[in-house]
Order: structure tokens, then C-alpha cells, then sequence
């Protein structure tokens, strides 16, 4: 369990489909029953699930996810802690993502490069281009 301000994470793993399930089951009633103690509110319609998987010969096992006793959708793609994860671990996704978003911030240096002494300018690059681009590079960084 991965629990970060007011976002809640839950990794399950098993090789064996129906061990789980059996598992999801069990972790889905202790959510809603740690949240339900702590007068706290799970928001279904932001809920997804996600099936990690590397094999492309067969489909993923989806099992079946109730939550209040609402079936969780399931969604290739998910941002996770500033990084877009996918469900095959591929890194484009997030690789657009970032891309898309130094575009944006390469514009406003170049756009303010005229009127601002380069210690304004070296801030405005740490701020906004170098920090998003190694945000995370220790985990998606070493891969191809």
C-alpha cells in the first residue's frame, strides 16, 4: 500500500488467478473498512485498476473489482506520482508527457530570455525544465 496526501495506492500480486482474486476480495473489504473507521471517503468514480503485465501472447487476467459495491474499471494507462505508468511498463506515455510539458516551459524561457538577467533565467530552467526532466530518472531513466 502506497498512501501519498490524499491518494491511495494498492499493489496486489499472485501467479495464480483465482489465489488473486481471492486476494483483491480480501483487500477490497479492509479498505473500505479502514476508510469507513477513519471517516474517510473513497471517491469510486476517480477509483481505477490496472493489470501490470509484460506477456503479449495472452490477454491479462481482469479480474473482477467491487468497491461499494461498484466494479472498478480497468485502464491501460495511469498517473502515478508525476510519471504516467502503463499497464506493459512502456515509458512512452510519459515520455510525451514530458516532452510535451519542457515544450512549455522551453517556450517562457525563450519568450522572457529578453528581458531577464541570466540569474532569473538559470532559476526559471532549474524551475521548470530541469527538475520535471529528472523528477523520477533514477526509476524510468536507465531503461531503453
Amino acid at each position: 500500500m502506497i498512501l501519498y496526501a490524499d491518494d491511495t495506492n494498492v499493489l496486489v500480486i499472485d501467479r495464480n488467478e483465482e489465489a488473486l482474486h481471492t486476494k483483491l476480495s480480501l483487500v477490497m473489504k479492509q479498505l473500505q473498512i479502514w476508510f469507513l473507521k477513519n471517516d474517510l471517503i473513497i471517491n469510486t468514480t476517480k477509483t481505477v485498476a490496472m493489470s501490470f503485465h509484460l506477456c503479449r501472447s495472452k490477454p491479462p487476467f481482469i479480474p473482477r473489482i467491487l468497491l461499494r459495491k461498484k466494479e472498478i474499471d480497468y485502464v491501460p494507462e495511469v498517473k502515478f506520482s508525476g510519471r504516467c505508468i502503463t499497464e506493459n511498463f512502456s515509458w512512452q506515455a510519459h515520455i510525451c508527457s514530458l516532452c510535451h510539458r519542457l515544450s512549455k516551459s522551453f517556450f517562457i524561457i525563450k519568450f522572457v530570455k529578453i528581458i531577464l538577467n541570466s540569474h532569473v533565467l538559470w532559476n526559471i530552467y532549474f524551475t521548470y525544465f530541469h527538475s520535471p526532466l529528472r523528477y523520477g530518472i533514477i526509476l524510468w531513466g536507465g531503461t531503453k
